[in-house]
């Protein structure tokens, strides 16, 4: 255990990164507490805590925005999987598409599953609100589908970006999780024309210095 943890800090945390691992999205507050057989307040207070001590990040008003940034077992023995870090992608302004792999993370597979994983060092700050920092390396795996709703990285006329990603009956609507960035529609003709889903979300990593 860590020692700055207790232990139903531990075993929230060991949720929180397991159910995120296996679903592709975090759990909310009331899926812990039905877990655990604790009420929402006492889950809240772990949370707070876990946060406090630099474990994860949440958004206010953002019921799925838990973040793991601090994995227990980041350097843990058993299976791992080499994940190449790509370059960067813009959470704000859009930049140049993908660029060649820069290095290779070595992460453990029962944290980080999926098929065909990248990583990419994110920059700016229009998804802090789902936890996602400047700096933080975002973890996607290159499926060909994405849920609505899911975060992703996306390639529009050869810029890349990390986004919410919807349907819409005329599109695609990438959505940021920051009220300062307006909402980026990507209309049907463009879609065929210029528009690649890269890779869906299914972690992020925070370096601390």
């Amino acid at each position: 255990m860590n020692s700055d943890l207790t232990s139903i800090q531990e075993k929230i945390l060991a949720f929180v990164e397991d159910f995120s691992a296996e679903s592709g999205y975090p759990p909310i507050m009331r899926e812990i507490a039905e877990h655990f057989g604790k009420s929402i307040s006492t889950v809240q207070q772990h949370l707070a805590a876990l946060e406090k001590k630099g474990y994860l990040t949440r958004a206010p008003h953002s019921p799925r925005s838990l973040r793991v940034t601090a994995p227990r077992h980041l350097t843990a023995s058993g299976p791992t999987v080499s994940v190449p870090l790509v370059g960067r992608i813009a959470a704000g302004l859009p930049v140049f598409a993908l660029e060649q792999a820069d290095e290779v993370l070595t992460l453990p597979r029962s944290l980080f599953r999926g098929e065909r994983l990248f990583s990419l060092r994110v920059t700016g700050d229009s998804m802090i609100d789902a936890g996602i920092f400047d700096g933080d390396i975002a973890v996607l795996s290159a499926r060909p589908e994405f849920r609505d709703g899911e975060i992703a990285a996306v390639v529009v006329d050869e810029e890349a970006t990390l986004k919410r990603i919807f349907r819409t009956e005329d599109g695609i609507r990438l959505q940021s999780e920051n009220p300062e960035y307006p909402e980026r529609f990507v209309g049907s003709d463009q879609i065929k024309r210029s528009f690649r889903l890269a890779g869906v979300l299914v972690s992020t990593i925070r370096q601390f210095s």
